[in-house]
């Protein structure tokens, strides 16, 4: 099983590609928490694992942390599947 990284900021709908996101502004969210990752992966029946003090190269200034997940999945489709959960939360949140 493979071990794919999943930085926070590629799921920031603020930030553009070149700083880091890799989703369409669609399927981001503003300011992804890692306990949003973390039960999006549970989810779907993924193990992962959160790294608090790591900073994202691009960002290297900005403290964000990073997230492990135990995976033989692609990478590209891990980070939609993710993100569509996590939009699906944050909609559901704002409408009760």
């Amino acid at each position: 099983m493979d071990v794919k990284i999943l930085w926070m900021h590629y799921f920031d709908c603020s930030l553009p590609r070149r700083l880091g996101r890799k989703l369409p502004k669609h399927l981001c969210i503003e300011r992804p928490k890692p306990d949003e990752i973390l039960d999006a992966c549970k989810e779907i029946g993924i193990s992962c694992e959160y790294l608090e003090n790591k900073k994202y190269p691009r960002i290297w200034y900005k403290l964000s942390g990073m997230i492990l997940a135990h995976t033989a999945e692609k990478k590209y489709q891990l980070l939609k599947k993710i993100a569509v959960i996590m939009l699906k939360r944050r909609r559901s949140k704002t409408s009760t």
